[in-house]
Order: C-alpha cells, then sequence, then structure tokens
C-alpha cells in the first residue's frame, strides 16, 4: 500500500468571496454545523442573513459565515452554549467598539 503525503502548503480553507451571497446550505457546510443550528442562530439573532425579496430564502455573506464559524468552534470545542455564545458575541462587539473609539479619540 503507498502512502501519499500532501504537503500542508497545498491545503487551503475555502475563503468566501467579499461580495457573495451563500445559501444556507452552503454557509452551515462552510461553518462546518448543521443547517439547523444556523436557523438557531439566526432566531436568536447571533446573524442577521441577507432575506431574497423573491423567495425568502436565506442568504449568508462572507462576515456572517465567519460569524458562523466563530460559534460553531465556541459551541463543538469550548463547550458554550447558544446563550453563552450571545452574551461573547455581544460582549466582544462592545469591546471592538471601544477599541474603534479609542483609535479615534488617541490618533
Amino acid at each position: 500500500m503507498t502512502t501519499e503525503i500532501i504537503p500542508m502548503m497545498m491545503l487551503q480553507a475555502f475563503v468566501p468571496e467579499a461580495d457573495e451571497l451563500y445559501s444556507i446550505e452552503t454557509a452551515a457546510h462552510l461553518a462546518r454545523m448543521p443547517r439547523h443550528h444556523v436557523l438557531v442562530c439566526c432566531k436568536r439573532g447571533l446573524i442577521s442573513p441577507h432575506v431574497d425579496s423573491e423567495g425568502g430564502r436565506y442568504l449568508f455573506d462572507r462576515e456572517a459565515i465567519r460569524v458562523l464559524q466563530r460559534i460553531e468552534y465556541l459551541r463543538s470545542e469550548c463547550g458554550v452554549n447558544f446563550n453563552g455564545i450571545q452574551i461573547i458575541l455581544r460582549l466582544t462587539e462592545e469591546m471592538e467598539q471601544i477599541r474603534r473609539d479609542a483609535d479615534y479619540f488617541y490618533s
């Protein structure tokens, strides 16, 4: 049996395009989470998907997929439930806003 070694440089994570919108199925796949969890994140306001005006479908941009990936990491690797994730995301956003304000004030 021959085992081929693949250099790490050849493996690259897929990075969603900045101006693309992805279906819920694709977003779930890219975030490595079940479709149902994506819907829970939408319902809880953890992410705000775009809504297709014709069909009412949820569509997700690059930033939403990044947030979903962060949520899945916190949930699966750190064992944080959705309530805890909601608190973490809110505090992270507040901290980033404070940094932006401080940068503006001190520059």
